[in-house]
């Protein structure tokens, strides 16, 4: 039998700490360096490089929000504004057309240059924090109330004001898009407001917070983190257990997800990278969480694409076990799989300790993509015989699951 090459990756071992009993570790399996005994996550996962492309939702957004620079989702649509420069509007788009369904004024406002916009539940916050020059001194967060808004129709509505600076800002002097103090990206979540930075020399984004209540504040890093490109984009979803920061790196966009993380300690969990294939000069701008895991992206007009709208589901990566049997597993633990590598035929073992259930059975790809969904694995013996002669070579995550374990393990087909 001719064999074909496999590439096998090396991963460096990762130490994990033992603390009252506990474990320190990876704890997504996912990951290439998942600990199956690890308890608590230490934000150490380390991930294949992933990519997808998102839905297109329109190709072209009305010209009044050619620049869009933020979004949110909220009383049956998604609110947008435009950034430096442009009037203190915000506009209601359709969430299939695209078209503009409503647009609202902010009555003592202006827009120096509005970069993101955030909300809770009475509440929607604008961020006039733009500082491509690193020389800014008035940056300000915009507070209006939602019950303010006039339910269709377009309106006015009064403003107050959130003064912030840096306090770790060592220099004002003038550096266009040579600076780490610009801003474009804005969270609200619990009783605080957060915005991450963008950073135009490091290429990093670090992480500040601020009470949502007008006030004039100085404030200082809670946390950094090496984001590989430019974030222009932020959003927290439903629940605060998942966060998403969008940008790009030589306009080729990207998103970060953040999860399983501690309190408002965003970096302290999972950090996953996924790159937007053939988006190239496409700028991200804004991002919105919808309903459950389905987010909205904008970018804005450039001089060869126009402003657009574009849709994804962030569940392939980060949903660690399958929907609605989260609460239930009591184990958790490594699969046994033998060869592997193999052509795609191979056995699986509970091995000890495990009684028999109805198990069934999961595989995601290396791109996070569901290769085979919810199937039927029949482990009453304590193993199985598996045959997949359609998966092509390469590496995936399998997932086996009953009301009372998971068991997981990473499948090398390449025979």
């Amino acid at each position: 039998m001719k064999l074909r090459p496999v590439l096998l990756l090396i991963i460096p071992f990762l130490f994990s700490l033992s603390l009252n009993g506990q474990t320190t570790g990876c704890t997504d399996p996912q990951a290439l360096n998942y600990n199956p005994e690890a308890t608590i996550n230490d934000g150490s996962c380390v991930y294949l490089a992933t990519s997808t492309t998102p839905v297109m939702v329109s190709r072209s957004l009305p010209q009044e929000v050619m620049e869009t620079s933020g979004l949110i989702c909220w009383n049956g649509g998604l609110w947008t504004h435009n950034d430096s420069g442009n009037q203190a509007m915000l506009y209601k788009i359709d969430t299939i057309t695209g078209l503009i369904l409503q647009t609202i004024t902010l009555t003592g406002a202006e827009n120096t240059d509005w970069e993101d916009i955030a909300q809770d539940d009475e509440h929607i916050y604008i961020g006039d924090f733009g500082n491509n020059f690193g020389n800014r001194t008035d940056l300000k967060i915009y507070i209006t109330e939602k019950s303010s808004f006039p339910l269709e129709g377009n309106g006015n509505v009064p403003a107050e004001i959130i003064n912030f600076s840096y306090g770790d800002q060592p220099s004002f002097e003038i550096a266009n898009r040579s600076n780490d103090y610009d801003c474009e990206s804005l969270i609200a979540y619990g009783d605080s407001l957060y915005i991450f930075t963008k950073n135009w020399v490091n290429e990093q984004t670090r992480l500040y917070g601020m009470p949502e209540v007008p006030g004039n504040y100085v404030l200082f890093p809670l946390g950094s983190m090496n984001s590989e490109g430019l974030i222009t984009g932020a959003d927290v979803i439903a629940g605060g257990t998942e966060v998403i920061l969008c940008g790009y790196k030589n306009y080729n966009p990207f998103i970060w997800l953040l999860f399983d993380f501690g309190g408002s300690d965003f970096f302290s969990g999972n950090k996953r990278r996924i790159e937007f294939s053939g988006m190239l000069g496409t700028q991200t701008e804004g991002t919105s969480y919808t309903f459950g895991r389905n987010v909205y992206i904008s970018s804005e007009k450039t001089t060869v694409i126009p402003a657009r709208l574009f849709r994804l589901n962030t569940s392939p990566w980060t949903i660690t076990v399958p929907t609605g049997s989260e609460g239930n597993h009591k184990q958790n633990r490594e699969l046994k799989m033998y060869p592997n590598p193999n052509d795609g035929n191979f056995r699986l073992e509970l091995g000890q300790g495990f009684k028999p259930d109805d198990y069934r059975a999961v595989i995601i790809n290396s791109a996070g993509a569901t290769v085979m969904k919810d199937c039927s694995v029949d482990l009453s013996g304590g193993n199985a015989s598996i045959s997949l002669p359609e998966l092509e070579a390469g590496l995936y995550l399998l997932k086996v699951y009953s009301n009372e374990v998971i068991l997981t393990g990473r499948l090398i087909v390449g025979l």
